[in-house]
């Protein structure tokens, strides 16, 4: 539902889509949310996790990548 809402604004406001979306990863359901209506069209989609207190401590998000280049199913995470 996120997605749609996005992708309409976006083209309410500027007329066209972006070059690229933003989305967080690794701790639910907000990125395929906000990539599906994204996915047949021609715009990068980004998935990133949180680092918090950086990957090198025990104080983080890094559920997936913990700073390596990792594929969770159709996206790469950096």
């Amino acid at each position: 539902m996120i997605g749609k809402e996005i992708k309409s604004q976006i083209l309410k406001k500027e007329g066209r889509l972006p070059d690229a979306i933003v989305a967080c990863i690794g701790g639910g359901s907000n990125a395929i949310g906000t990539f599906y209506p994204f996915i047949k069209d021609d715009v990068a989609l980004y998935g990133v996790e949180a680092a918090g207190q950086g990957d090198d401590t025990d104080k983080h998000a890094l559920a997936i990548g913990k700073g390596s280049p990792a594929y969770y199913m159709v996206l790469k995470c950096i």
